[in-house]
Parts: structure tokens; sequence; C-alpha cells
């Protein structure tokens, strides 16, 4: 989604302001602005004394006070888009907890679906969690509707079960019986963490009932820990330890390390790992605590992080440089260069490089001649592409002014990437216009079509058809048009409109490898019909080699069926061709029975039963 700057910082301060406010007292402000509060209060929330009434009754005094004092009076907020002609986030922040807390179901349900409107995002939470204490059943249905690009439900149906718990909870858990498996621990968990007033065994019975547990016991478990953190030394020693198998609950135990070393220093560390036996909580342990560290001390952290014997994939330190190179770059850049081991050292370069442009990026093209050289190519992409997040004109004239070469085409090509996710009009006019790229206009064009195909089909396939074909196979296969790159990206993304798009790909190579890869992406989707039936838009001299790439796109689907339709191919080499890839599955799947082998044996050439029983078969793979 793209928010405008201003939107965004809008909507920020909005949020910022809702969340000091409206969560501090939410429930019973709520309560007392509902109509009907003083009947409903019991059963929303028994835990509302007359104190927490009364702060919340301040609050909404000082609230209004605030606003009769400090603007005229406003006219009445029904929707977001009333709410957006205020001009101060104060006034906005308090308006809408006013209106989120005065509204009946029908409003808020609207609310919401305005909510999906660009720059909203931030009050969606808020919406939900009030909508649910009305109605959550019909929340969690509205919500499970609105699945779109900038809206996830799974995000917010925790949100409606945590409320649910606390107005009627045995129809909590009765209809967390029906939710999506995905979401179903989610849901478990938080259900038993909203209701920390009731038994252990009330909630362990309550997790039972929705086949899960464990999952009740780990949030127990670690609540635990978090009442024991006066103490860290002691709960290490009495809890954490004997429950490092559990790797649910590792990060729990890592809580109680970070709080131990917080305390006495990572002095302690040693003794930390020193006590964990099971390598997995060990590894999480050891990096929840180092990352912890290093944003205060992250030359401590990664001092230490270089003593740890295992680190898989060096993921510990990598998020210690990553952690310094935002505060000290320099220092950090200083630090990885001294690393002994040559491997290890290009990669942690790299690491706070990469930090270093994405966070700073304008700093560090001033100052890329400090930088290993390694690191150059890789600096200026992720720099460039940073600044042409915000300003690709920038961006531009700094790639127009670098000398020919991998490092422009590598830069050029972030600049267009980011370029056309914002403007892909004025990205693409840049990539064919511009004097300054003309020598590497194939290799960017080439890249952007990609992202052009999925936002703009149609033109990303005018352009293609306007390139020559690259006779040289300089930027894609000889003698191919790069319309093929469109509808190869289609094929696995939007199969109907390469499908669409397909009569307007050139004769010759390009349209016999686009509808091989069209008829495989149609096979993996169970559609064999019609993707035979594509040979008649082919020419007889490109049937069998069309053929050949059928019957191995098929053989990985369904071998059987395959074996059991040898007679639609006229051609013995097709045949043998369909029954080789089908022995060479059942190699290692075990599919086919013996007669079945049987019969695939019989359709072999002599070349290719002797290819087979060489073990060359994975020859044949790339039809």
């Amino acid at each position: 989604m793209n928010t405008p700057r201003s939107d965004a910082s809008f909507y920020s301060l909005l949020a910022l302001a809702f969340v000091i406010g409206f969560g501090v007292a939410s429930g019973a402000y709520f309560l007392l602005l509902t109509p009907n509060a003083e009947n409903q209060s019991a059963k929303v929330n028994p835990s509302i004394t007359p104190e927490t009434l009364e702060d919340a009754e301040f609050e909404q005094n000082v609230s209004k006070e605030s606003l009769d004092s400090s603007s005229p009076p406003l006219s009445p907020i029904r929707s977001l888009d009333d709410l957006e002609q205020i001009k101060s986030a104060f006034e906005r922040s308090v308006v809408f907890r006013n209106l989120l807390a005065s509204s009946d179901e029908a409003t808020v349900a609207q609310l919401l679906a305005q909510s999906k409107d660009p720059g909203r995002d931030e009050m969606q939470m808020a919406i939900v969690q009030r909508f649910a204490q009305l109605n959550p059943k019909r929340t969690l249905s509205q919500v499970l509707e609105m699945e779109s690009q900038s809206f996830w439900p799974g995000q917010f149906v925790a949100s409606i079960f945590r409320e649910w718990a606390h107005s009627n909870l045995d129809e909590a858990v009765a209809h967390a019986r029906t939710i999506d498996n995905d979401w179903k621990e989610s849901v478990l968990r938080a259900i038993v963490a909203e209701r920390k007033d009731l038994s252990e065994n009330v909630l362990r019975s309550i997790a039972r009932d929705l086949g899960n547990e464990q999952a009740a016991i780990a949030v127990i478990t670690a609540q635990k820990i978090e009442n024991a953190l006066d103490n860290p030394e002691k709960a290490w020693n009495e809890i954490a330890i004997d429950l490092q198998d559990d790797t649910q609950l590792a990060w729990s135990i890592a809580r109680v390390a970070s709080a131990w070393i917080e305390k006495d220093g990572l002095g302690v560390m040693d003794q930390v790992i020193q006590s964990l036996t099971n390598l997995e909580s060990r590894r999480i342990v050891t990096s929840y605590v180092l990352s912890e560290v290093a944003e205060t001390d992250p030359a401590a952290a990664y001092t230490y992080a270089l003593t740890i014997e295992n680190d898989p994939y060096n993921s510990t330190i990598q998020g210690i440089m990553r952690n310094w190179a935002r505060s000290d770059p320099e220092a950090a850049l200083t630090a990885a260069s001294e690393v002994q081991k040559k491997s290890l050292r290009t990669e942690l370069e790299r690491t706070v490089v990469w930090t270093w442009a994405y966070d700073k990026p304008r700093e560090l093209l001033e100052g890329i001649d400090v930088l290993p050289e390694h690191t150059h190519s890789a600096a200026f992409s992720t720099a460039l592409g940073k600044i042409a997040d915000d300003s690709p004109m920038e961006a531009a004239g700094i790639v127009a002014g670098m000398e020919s070469g991998p490092q422009k085409i590598s830069a050029a090509s972030s600049v267009a990437n980011a370029w056309m996710y914002n403007d892909h009009k004025a990205a693409l006019s840049w990539i064919l216009n511009e004097p300054a790229v003309k020598e590497i206009k194939p290799q960017m064009l080439s890249g952007a079509l990609h992202r052009l195909a999925q936002i703009d089909p149609q033109l990303a396939m005018d352009t293609a058809l306007a390139q020559p074909i690259d006779e040289s196979g300089g930027t894609t296969d000889k003698g191919v048009g790069m319309e093929l790159q469109v509808i190869s990206n289609l094929a696995y993304s939007d199969l109907d409109t390469a499908i669409e798009l397909l009569p307007q790909v050139r004769e010759g190579l390009t349209k016999l490898h686009a509808y091989k890869n069209v008829s495989g992406a149609l096979i993996r989707d169970g559609e064999i019909e019609e993707a035979l039936d594509m040979d008649r838009q082919l020419p007889e001299s490109d049937r069998t080699e069309f053929y050949m790439s059928v019957v191995g796109a098929w053989s990985g689907v369904d071998p059987e069926q395959l074996l059991n339709s040898m007679n639609r191919f006229q051609s013995r080499e097709v045949k043998s061709r369909a029954a080789m890839m089908i022995l060479s599955s059942n190699r290692f799947h075990k599919n086919l029975s013996e007669e079945q082998v049987e019969k695939a044996n019989s359709f072999l050439t002599d070349k290719d039963a002797k290819a087979l029983e060489e073990g060359e078969a994975n020859v044949y793979r790339q039809w």
C-alpha cells in the first residue's frame, strides 16, 4: 500500500496518542460511555471498582476540558472521514476514543470497513477490540471476510478471543473448537493468558477441550517465570533449567537469563550456557540474551558472540552486528574487519554495510571509498534502492554519474525496482528513455518486467514486444523475446492472464517456450486436457518438444494417470521419455505396482532403457 508521507505521520501521531490514552483505561472508559453501562459492567468486567470508574470519569472530564479550552465546538463525528478534518493529533485521539466508546454495534461495523482505506491501519486493532466487546461472533465473521493486501485477519483473531473470554467464556471456548487450525493455538493461548484469574486446573481443562493442553501449560509456566523475575538467579536455578527441554518455553527461560545478566553482568553468561544441555534451547537463549545486551553494549555482545561454538548460519553474531551498525556503523565495520576467519569477516562486513546503506544511505555513499572493495556493489545497490523509495530522481541522478560496469547495472536495477513500486510508468520511462542507462537498458528491463507483469500485465507485454529478439542470448535465451519473461511470471501468479496474453507472443522459440511454461502450470493445477489441447496452437515441427515438456510436468503430478494415457502420444520418442520419467520418479516414491513398472518399461526405447539403467535419468528432467 502506498501512503503519502504526510498521511503516515498523521496516523502515526494518532496511533501514539491513542495507545497512550486509550490503553490505560479502555475497559472502564468504554463501560462509562456505552449506553446501559451500569447494567453491563458486571457482565463485561467484574473487576471494575468505584475507584477505576472515578479514574475514568476524571480522564473523561480532562478530555472534555482539553477540547473545550483549546478548540471551537466540534461537529458530531460519525465516520473516520469526519475524523480526518480535525487538525490536532491530540484532539483526534480523544474524539476517536469517544467515537468508539459511544458507538453501537452497527456503527463500529462501519468503522471497521472504513479502516481498510489507505492510511488507516493503525486504528484497526482498536476498532476490532471495541467490536468484539459488543458482538465477538459477528466481529470474527466480519474480520475473516476482510482479508486483503493491507488487512490480514490472523493478527486480530487472538484479540477478538481475548475480549470474548471475558464477556462469555463458555461461548468463546465453544467457538474456538471450530476455528481454523492455523489459528487455534494462538486463540487458546489468548484465552488462557487473558483469564489468569481462573485456576490452573480450569485453564488446563479448557486447553484439553481444545486439544492442546501443552499450550496452556506453556502460558501458565511463562507467567510463573515472569512472576519470579525479581530474583532471576533463583528463578534460573529452581525453574528455568528444568524447563529447557520444552522448546515452547525457551523464550520464557531466555527472559530469566536476560534478567539475571542485566542484574549481575555478562560474566554470568558462561554459567547460563553451561547449565543448558538442550542445544536448541541453548541457541535460543544465547541469541536472545546477546541481542538484549547489544541494545546497550553491542561491542561486549559481539566480543562474547565470537566465542560461541554453535551459532548456525552465524545468526546470533549477524543480529548483533546489525544492531551495532544502526548505532555506530564505523565501529561495527572496524570490528568486523579484524575477524581472522576470512569467510566470517566477509559475511560480517557485508552485514554492516547493508544495514548502514539501508539506514543511512546518503551517509554511506559519501564514505564509500573507505569500505571494503567487495562490499561496494551491495552498498550502491542497497543505498540507491533505499533513496529511490522516497527520491527516485535523486537516485537516478547518482546512477547516471556512475561508470559503466556490474556495479552500475546492480545499482540501476535496484533503483528501477524501488521506483516500480511507487510509480511504475515513470520507472519504465526512465529505463526506456534515459540516455545515461542506455547501455544497460536490456539488463534493467529484463529485471523490471517481472515486477511490471504483476502491476500492469498488458503494459509489460507491450513493452516486451517492442524490444527486438536478442539473437546473442545476452539477456534471455538466444532467439527468445522478452515477452517470455512476462508469460513465465504470470504462469505462476496469474495463470488466466498468462493464457489470455499467449496469442500475442511472437512465433518461433518464444512461442514454443511460452506454451511449454503455461502448459506446465496448467498440469500442476490439474488441468491436463487444457494443457494437452495447447498443441493445436503450435506448428507440427514444435509438437514433439512440447509433448516432452508436458510429460515431464505430468510425471511429477500424477505418474499413474500419465502411464494410463500413453495412447495420447503418437511419437515413440515421447512415450519413451514419459516412461523414463515415470520410472525415475518411482525409484524414489515407490507408487507403482510391479505390473505398472513392467508396463512402463515396455514403452522405453533401447537408448532410454540403457540411460535409465545407468542412472542418467536426471538428464531428462530439463524437460
